[in-house]
């Protein structure tokens, strides 16, 4: 009898332990790359066209390396895909996949100022709520500003009409914006 109540403990301890583990959850914000390279391609206007952003040490630190200038034409409608890169050791690996899975935890948000600039995201999360990751650009008046570019990670929070400052942003980048005729 005595060796059967320490062999129940025994087991009951060894389930209790391995039934509390947590399961690994894909949209857990802490379980993401550092993001330090955004390319911006555009198409549209006869034309196709790439900017850059670079960070090499990430958030903090050092200011990035290199912010491209987007330039864009007047009175033009543009698509756009946005490309989120991690680089470290040399190599450079491409995170967009990953965020399009993670969609229900993600949201990208263009704010232009200084520019007229009506951008419409056109992809959506599982949910059907906004992503972000390709976007049609219609462009105003040709003048200078900037574009706020934000990825929002809003873990169980995301919702149809977000704003831009609901979660925490894992990238957030003060972008030159020049419209020409």
């Amino acid at each position: 009898m005595k060796h059967k109540i320490i062999i129940l403990s025994i087991l009951s301890l060894v389930m209790g332990t391995t039934a509390c583990k947590k399961a690994s959850d894909p949209n857990d914000e802490n379980e993401h790359e550092a993001i330090n390279k955004i390319t911006l391609s555009f198409s549209g206007a006869g034309a196709t066209a790439t900017f850059t952003i670079e960070d090499p040490d990430g958030d903090g630190g050092n200011p990035p390396t290199r912010i491209d200038t987007i330039r864009l034409k007047a009175g033009q409608t543009y698509t756009s895909a946005i490309a989120f890169k991690n680089l470290s050791g040399g190599t450079e690996r491409d995170l967009t996949a990953g965020i399009a899975a993670q969609g229900k935890a993600h949201e990208v948000f263009y704010l232009p100022t200084g520019v007229t600039l009506t951008i419409t995201k056109t992809d959506k999360d599982t949910n059907g709520y906004p992503l972000g990751l390709n976007a049609s650009w219609v462009v105003g008046t040709a003048g200078t500003g900037s574009i706020m570019l934000k990825l929002m990670h809003k873990s169980g929070i995301k919702g149809p009409n977000d704003a831009p400052t609901l979660g925490h942003s894992d990238v957030q980048i003060l972008v030159p914006v020049r419209i020409t005729n």
